[in-house]
């Protein structure tokens, strides 16, 4: 029997859990969503798979940063020594990033289930982070005094928000590792009712996994992600994301995610066969092997 060769354009949808894994001493990995939308071109070949595309990549992720609870030693006007208490809780740490990704893919396909394993080349458009958090402070003194709450002329405040506001943040190039297992839904019942053209479109369902091979993050000298300085106006507070902080000068930093992949395959047309009427051919009685000669379609 001759070889089944097809061919597709695909679109797909992915949807999944994202994580950033570092080796930031203190910190876990951030946690996120992932987000793909792309299109590839598809050849089937027997129950082989050739695949490859384009598609863009969005992933947001939460870093988990731990509350403080520290004491300054301070000076009043009248020169009085007290401690000021600073409590930092309700800390936000985003990071996002929107990449190109360019999958090729090989697999195959039995019957309904397929897999598909493959390279992604992941280069990033755009990159950005942000961190804020809620600061109270209130004085102590040695003396037998209640602490000191809400003086803002003394710089005892409540609820008190800083933030960094949204910086850029380049992520290096991305190799990453991409794998997909899944099941063609379009067979069942409820597709075959509905779908016009059953033979030209195909729909597929997959969980997938795509793991980054390479350091992505730039690496750089920034400041510590919590500090104070002393001001004409006070003590200030600042905060920093942790990605451009200098706990992440030197750190490893990998992407990875899990989730669900949705496809949907249009084939495209087929090329009849054709052959040329060669009518001196046919006056000598010549016959082609397999069949014989007709007019083109």
């Amino acid at each position: 029997m001759a070889p089944e060769l097809r061919h597709f354009v695909t679109t797909h949808a992915d949807l999944g859990y994202s994580a950033l894994l570092h080796d930031i001493q203190g910190y876990q990995p951030a946690s996120g969503l992932n987000l793909n939308l792309g299109a590839d071109y598809r050849v089937f070949y027997n129950d082989f798979i050739f695949s490859f595309g384009a598609e863009f990549l969005y992933e947001l992720h939460a870093n988990r940063i731990n509350s403080l609870d520290f004491y300054l030693p301070m000076m009043d006007t009248e020169g009085e020594l007290f401690d000021m208490h600073v409590q930092v809780d309700k800390a936000r740490d985003l990071t996002h990033m929107i990449n190109l990704n360019i999958p090729i893919l090989l697999g195959g396909e039995w019957k309904r289930f397929y897999f598909m394993v493959g390279p992604k080349m992941s280069i990033n458009l755009y990159g950005a982070t942000s961190s804020g958090a809620h600061f109270t402070t209130y004085g102590e003194y040695e003396r037998p005094y209640d602490p000191f709450f809400d003086m803002p002329n003394h710089q005892f405040e409540s609820n008190q928000y800083m933030g960094s506001g949204t910086l850029p943040l380049k992520w290096n190039f991305q190799l990453m590792a991409h794998a997909e297992l899944g099941v063609r839904i379009d067979k069942t019942t409820f597709y075959q009712v509905f779908r016009r053209n059953p033979d030209k479109k195909r729909m597929y369902l997959a969980a997938y996994l795509d793991f980054g091979l390479l350091n992505i993050h730039t690496g750089g000298s920034g400041l510590p992600p919590f500090e104070y300085r002393e001001t004409d106006q006070g003590v200030k507070f600042f905060v920093q994301p942790l990605m451009l902080s200098n706990l992440s000068n030197a750190a490893v930093v990998r992407n990875m995610s899990v989730g669900i992949k949705y496809t949907i395959a249009f084939e495209m047309p087929i090329k009849a066969k054709s052959y040329i009427y060669d009518n001196q051919k046919n006056q000598r009685g010549y016959r082609k092997r397999l069949g014989n000669q007709s007019i083109k379609d």
